[in-house]
Formats: structure tokens, sequence, C-alpha cells
């Protein structure tokens, strides 16, 4: 393990990638000065006049050091949204709850009961004084059709509309709507209304296919919230949502901001993805390198922020793929997964393919002695092919063998939300993806399906503290005795 604080080099973690680069720029500046110092040679520095003979060196001197420092100060680096520093280091003021949308007629006698989703973004949004950063799947705030569960929706939309009308710069990072349409109603709306900056990520011109499957809030670079939860009324009251509000926290707001900067430049008409990022898109923190956090001021961790597809990350970004893939590799004891989707293929290519990497993660972990259990969502849009992938993973149970006294197992239960006499198209489902593995708690935006993580933009936050995964396996124990779980 890294003491906390120092990366792998002993160096502070916040400027590790930063030295780096200063490293090899004073070596450069150091090879200029002695090829310098051989030809100019014998002169004083008071009188020292630049020989004829030297002038080809010096002029070469010259572009050497602007090709070094002009990236520091190039305009495509990574602008700061207020006029102040990006957050380079976590105080202790830092707090974290769980969020959730619980839908209507769901109710758990026992459990955990943590803050409602559509209370928390209208908190995020009425605290915010400059700078709201939002990215979304797509926008349907408003339900023409005035179901009485749909207030929640409107209240969210109204909360921003007078957030912009209070001078907050509000900046949203949409998916392209796929009817081709340039907005989304809502998010006009907030245009005109809010004066709201709109930018449409088009993944198919980007990557080929895909959408931005991303859920996320920054509020004047402190606050931040992460989850399954859609710009919908449907995922405040009538789909069950996961997510997480981490507040006063600067060093995970300047994180995070880092990839929305990404979809706002690639939000531009003709984006492409370039070649290799400038250096201020680049993140110190990772799988190898977690940020050093305190929240709730007692609450030690280890943090980072993964995210898909590959193209879209940084040097130092963990892909989200791989973070899922190593935290199951690190288990040691348990791994609990709960998503809408699981299935080891691709599903929305125009030619899909077998994608077993998540899959064989979890073979591996079960025959490594760990008890994996998935609690996977049943609902009207799940996929038929599913259930025999899933049942494959059930079949290896008689297989694993016994290592050091214990053997592993994998248990799948299914999770239904009872549907209503009202029958709203696309609801009732619990649209969690998170898992808890050991220590680790892990909150995505992403179902475990290839395409999300080959051409689809998502996020997840992984935290390394026992006490957080103790608080979100509360949860999964809650939902995985309810009376809507039951064995595959």
């Amino acid at each position: 393990m890294i003491p906390i604080g120092e990366t792998h080099d002993g160096r502070a973690d916040m400027t590790n990638f930063e030295m780096d680069l200063f490293d090899t720029r004073m070596h450069t500046l150091k090879t200029v000065k002695d090829e310098e110092e051989a030809c100019c040679s014998g002169s004083s520095s008071r009188n020292s006049v630049v020989k004829p003979a030297c002038l080809p060196i010096t002029i070469v001197s010259i572009l050497i050091i602007a090709l070094v420092f002009l990236p520091l100060f190039n305009d495509e680096d990574l602008e700061a949204p207020l006029k102040m520093a990006l957050a380079t280091q976590c105080g202790d003021t830092c707090s974290l709850n769980l969020v959730e949308s619980i839908p209507t007629g769901i109710s758990f006698p026992s459990g955990p009961k943590n803050a409602d989703t559509a209370e928390t973004w209208i908190k995020i949004i009425d605290d915010t004084e400059e700078v709201l950063d939002m990215a979304a799947l797509y926008w349907n705030m408003i339900d023409e059709e005035r179901h009485p569960s749909s207030r929640k929706g409107s209240l969210v939309l109204e909360a921003l509309i007078r957030a912009g009308q209070r001078g907050v710069r509000i900046r949203i990072a949409q998916s392209l709507p796929a009817d081709g349409n340039a907005t989304y109603a809502d998010s006009e709306r907030l245009r005109v209304e809010a004066h709201a900056e709109v930018r449409n990520v088009n993944m198919t011109r980007l990557v080929g296919s895909g959408v931005l499957h991303t859920k996320f809030i920054i509020s004047d670079m402190k606050r931040v919230y992460i989850g399954s939860a859609n710009m919908d009324w449907k995922s405040l009251t009538e789909v069950k949502e996961l997510g997480v509000h981490v507040a006063e926290c600067g060093c995970v707001a300047t994180d995070l901001y880092r990839v929305f900067s990404i979809y706002w430049r690639l939000g531009e008409e003709d984006a492409r993805i370039p070649s290799k990022w400038p250096i201020s898109y680049r993140t110190p923190y990772n799988l190898e390198h977690p940020m050093p956090i305190t929240v709730n001021r007692e609450i030690m961790g280890r943090l980072f922020i993964s995210s898909s597809p590959p193209g879209f990350n940084p040097k130092g970004r963990e892909d989200d793929k791989d973070a899922i893939v190593a935290l199951i590799g690190r288990a040691t004891k348990s791994v609990s997964v709960a998503v809408m989707d699981y299935i080891p293929t691709t599903l929305y290519m125009h030619e899909n393919s077998y994608w077993p990497v998540l899959d064989v993660a979890l073979r591996d972990a079960a025959y490594r002695g760990v008890q994996v259990r998935l609690l996977v969502s049943q609902w009207d849009h799940s996929k038929k092919a599913a259930i025999p992938y899933l049942r494959s993973l059930l079949a290896i149970n008689d297989a694993l063998p016994e290592k050091r006294d214990k053997r592993g197992s994998i248990s799948i239960r299914v999770f239904t939300v009872p549907s209503t006499p009202e029958k709203i198209p696309f609801t009732r489902v619990n649209h969690n993806k998170y898992m808890v593995a050991d220590d680790t708690a892990y909150i995505g935006t992403s179902n475990w399906a290839g395409d999300y993580f080959i051409t689809t933009a998502g996020v997840g936050f992984a935290l390394e503290s026992a006490a957080v995964a103790a608080q979100l396996q509360r949860v999964y124990e809650r939902d995985w005795s309810s009376q809507y779980a039951k064995d595959l």
C-alpha cells in the first residue's frame, strides 16, 4: 500500500505528474545550457558575446525552450470555470452521503434510508453561487400527462431556472438526441430562460456508435453528484436509483471537472478526439495512486474516478472497465454487484460480439474463494439472452475448488419493482449500477454490457473505505433480502 499523501516516488500526490514533466524540462534546459557554455566558453558573464559559430546552437536552443514551455500556456488546456485555481488538495471539510430514488409504492421494513435524489439535486442547485456543470444522457423533467409522481421533476427544473436567473453560469453536456434534433425541450428551456450553455456530444461521430450515458453534477467546483439517475422525472419517483453526493470537497470536484471538460470540448462542432490530450486534462489519481481523502471528518479513504470509453481518457485516468476488473481482482472475501443489465456481449452495435471481460473477472474471483453475488433487474425490457449467461455463472459452483479452507460461490437474484395501474413507459425498474468489493465502494453510471465500456461515455466513483463500503453494503443487503428479490 502507498502511504496516504504520497505516490510511488514519495512526492506529494497532486503534483506528481506535473513534477515528472518539470523534471523532463529541467533536464532539457540543463542540456541546452551545457551546450551553450561549451560553445561560448571563455566569455565572462558580464561581457559575453555570442560568437558567430554559436548562432546555430543558440537558435536551436531557443526553439527547444519554446517547444518545452509553450504547452504550459496552451489555450487548449483546462480552463477553470471560476476565477480561482483548481483545487489540488483535500481539506477536512468533505462530506459524503449516499443518495437514492425509491419508486412509489416500494417500502423496506428495515435497512438504511438514504437521502432523496430530487431533494439532493435541489439543494446542490440552490447552494450554487457561480457555476453549475452537468452531464446528462437526455432531459425529461416535465411530464405532459401530469402524473401525480412527476412533481419532483418540475421542482428540479424550476430550481435550475432560478439558478440561471440569479446569475449562475449553467453548462450542460448532453448526448446528441437520437432523432437528430439539436436539443431536448427541457435543456432548450434552460438555454432560453436560465441562459444555460448547451453542447451535444455526438458519440457516433466520435467513436462510431454509443451515447453519453454519464449522469453527474458539479457545483461551484466543490459539490458533486454521481449516480444512476437520469435527468428524467421518472428517475426521481418511478425508477430505483442510487448515487453519491460529495459536498464541500474541491479535490473531488476538480477531478470530476476534468472529465466534464473533455465532454465540453468534444461537444464543440466537428470536434474530434485528439491523438494526445493536453496535460491539464490528465489526472494524478487512479487505481495505483488514489486520492487520499477524509469524509465526514472521521472516515479516511482513498478515491479515484474512472471513465469510459478509452479514447476519452487522458494519461492517468483509469479506464472504467479496467477499474471494475481490478477491484474484483483485488477482492479476497466478497463482491456484491447491483446492476440493471448484465450480459457478456455487446448489445447495440451493427455486429454484436461476445464480450466476457467482466464475466471472466467474476468467475475468477469465485474460483479464488470469493463470495460473489449479483442482483440483476427484471423488467419489461430485460434482455432474454441474459438469463442463459447468468445461469452459466451459477453452473460453475459445483466445480469451484476449496482453497485454504474456503470455497467461493456465485449467487444471483433478480429484483423486480412491482408495476402500478398507471403503466408509465420505461419505469418500475432497479436502475442501480454499483458494487461493493471487500472495503471498496464503487458507484457507476454504466450497465454491465460491452457497449457501455467500448463506445459509451460513463464514469465510476471508487472509494476504498471500510466505513463507506459498509454503508453501501447495507443498501445491498436490504435489497437482496427484500420481498422484491428472488433467486434466479
